[in-house]
């Protein structure tokens, strides 16, 4: 088939999908020379860009060529083990390796000028726009280094030219110890200017031993054949990710997938058959639902309802929970876990102090609760103070008497924007909810923690634990991982009507986002086309939905994480009850602080 023929509709890329796996991989062992390395060719990105997908295939059979791919995957592990943030660590590596490889590959084969040429402009096209400084920073990078190759005229940044010239030289490479170097260098310049005071140079990272990077598996009873799996498909990830153009995400992609997929009729209902084929993709995708599809049906009427009509919500424990079966989005959700797992045990100490502090907190407020108040009474114990009374005035109560307060019980719900502008903070983010979560089982207060992400026409509500699930559920915390878009308005409807079902008086639902409800709802054959969740009128649906679980007396507190040019925003949304963070470090003692605060309001 030639390429011509590849013009992907709705369907065509399903179908054609082996086909396009087994050119990927062909690419890859033609470059690489060895055909006993298996790889997982990238669809997604052909879908998008052939010659971004093909260029990846040829950097990594290259790499595996002239370089020792483990050696630099295991840098990486151990360098992201001591809190180097890994997508920054990823993208830099792209970028040092592509440099590195180029020269070699070109030479001996005529025509990959040409794929990386196009490769280059197609990235360039796409609309990649971040809010965090490093990350911006990364772009610039990145941008400035396909520019220069392009030999377009815009000048990179002055700031920037020094590290350009310090990839660039990587063009002379002979070894990766190389490429290690002046990875690490860079890093610890320019992205985390701390990492080396807090936790050493190169020589320490290296240093690093398989074993502490999972002693924490140890201590979940693992065996020595699991962790060595674990190890190994890790590793795997990390390789091919190493040799990617970019780390492209679904929102920076859209330009491309509308340019490809026509929309469908929003009058048209999706066929039962295609339907059925969209339902197994997300069950393969995100796990079985823990719902009927009776109960889903339900909800979905009472729920998807005005801006949210054709939605659909779907109610799942997670991939790793209740997997259909073990496709490669259940890989990577297990590798997110590993990562945010060994961050969790880079930090245990710290861990069981915050945790420690604040169910001792919650604890001394509820003792308070249960004091009896001393009242005025006719019979109890003698107040002398009150005998002057006698004779004098009609006044008998002149003893003092105990009365036990009125309890009244507590609920809380967590709630974490789960879209992928949080992947820069993932571990962050599932250990800070982990620490809220074990302090409030500690404290016996009831509790569910859910995450909330929007895919095609869907609103994905990943349960980690229920409100009387045991403490040991708070591990699945562990598990969060950044995917999609946002429809918060839908998501917080949802949480609040199974919220007003519990018994308990006093209920509090805390809400963890970027302050950006964006949910565009990219067509595809057997899902529905969504009204867009985009702007003003998202903005206006989320505060809604805030004022009416307010109404229903349902205390709402609202933790903004994104830039601070979306904070009038975020105002708008939870008016004076949201607290802006830079440091999601800080959410845990925030999320406290409230509680406490609540709580000594109802005595």
């Amino acid at each position: 088939m030639k390429e011509s023929d590849l013009v992907l509709t709705k369907t065509s890329l399903e179908d054609h999908s082996q086909e396009i796996e087994n050119r990927i991989r062909n690419l890859f062992w033609t470059i690489s020379g060895d055909y006993s390395i298996d790889i997982q060719p990238d669809v997604e990105t052909f879908a998008m860009s052939k010659p971004m997908a093909l260029y990846d295939a040829i950097k990594q059979g290259a790499f595996a060529r002239y370089f020792d791919s483990e050696k630099l995957a295991l840098y990486a592990l151990k360098k992201c083990s001591l809190g180097a943030r890994e997508t920054l660590l990823m993208e830099l590596i792209q970028l040092c390796v592509d440099s590195a490889v180029y020269p070699k590959v070109s030479l001996e084969r005529k025509g990959i000028d040409e794929i990386r040429r196009q490769a280059f402009q197609d990235y360039l096209y796409l609309d990649t726009v971040s809010d965090e400084n490093t990350v911006q920073i990364m772009e610039q990078l990145r941008k400035s280094l396909m520019r220069r190759f392009l030999k377009e005229p815009e000048q990179c940044p002055e700031n920037l030219l020094p590290v350009i010239q310090e990839i660039e030289r990587l063009s002379s490479a002979e070894d990766t110890d190389m490429i290690i170097r002046t990875v690490d260098a860079i890093y610890n310049n320019l992205l985390d200017t701390d990492f080396d005071t807090a936790h050493g140079g190169l020589q320490k990272v290296m240093a690093v031993t398989l074993e502490e990077l999972i002693e924490y598996r140890r201590h979940q009873s693992m065996s020595d054949e699991q962790i060595e799996t674990i190890l190994e498909e890790y590793l795997s990830v990390l390789k091919q990710d190493m040799n990617r153009l970019t780390h492209i995400q679904p929102n920076a992609a859209s330009r491309f997938t509308s340019a490809v997929l026509p929309e469908e009729d929003p009058s048209q209902e999706p066929d039962p058959e295609s339907a059925a084929k969209i339902l197994a993709y997300m069950e393969r995708n995100f796990g079985k639902s823990y719902m009927t599809s009776l109960e889903r049906e339900r909800l979905n009427r009472q729920l998807c309802t005005g801006i949210h009509r054709r939605c659909s919500l779907y109610f799942t424990d997670g991939i790793l929970q209740n997997p259909a079966l073990k496709s490669t989005q259940y890989l990577r959700r297990n590798m997110q876990q590993i990562k945010n797992e060994l961050y969790f045990s880079s930090r245990q100490n710290a861990i069981r102090r915050n945790v420690s502090v604040l169910a001792s907190t919650l604890k001394q407020v509820q003792i308070k609760r249960q004091d009896e108040d001393s009242i005025r009474s006719e019979y109890g114990l003698l107040n002398a103070t009150r005998l002057w009374k006698l004779g004098r005035t009609i006044d008998s109560k002149l003893f003092d008497a105990k009365r036990k307060r009125e309890e009244s019980s507590f609920v809380v719900d967590i709630l974490l924007d789960s879209s992928s502008s949080q992947i820069c903070r993932q571990s962050q983010i599932a250990v800070q909810a982990y620490i809220i979560a074990q302090a409030l089982s500690e404290a016996g207060i009831p509790h569910r923690v859910t995450s909330f992400c929007a895919f095609w026409d869907y609103t994905i509500l990943h349960r980690f634990r229920d409100y009387d699930d045991p403490a040991d559920r708070n591990k699945n915390i562990l598990q969060f991982q950044a995917i999609g878009e946002n429809r918060d308005g839908l998501a917080i409807r949802t949480i609040c009507a199974s919220l007003q079902e519990r018994v308990e008086e006093s209920k509090t639902l805390i809400i963890l986002s970027d302050g950006k409800p964006n949910h565009l709802g990219t067509n595809r054959a057997g899902s529905r086309k969504p009204v867009p969740y985009v702007g003003e009128d998202a903005v206006k649906d989320t505060a809604i939905e805030v004022r009416k679980a307010r109404n229903q007396e349902i205390a709402v507190l609202g933790i903004f994480v994104g830039s601070e040019d979306d904070l009038t925003v975020e105002k708008r949304i939870y008016g004076k009850e949201f607290i802006y963070t830079h440091n999601t470090d800080r959410f845990s003692n925030i999320v406290g602080t409230y509680l406490r605060k609540q709580m000594e309001q109802e005595q």
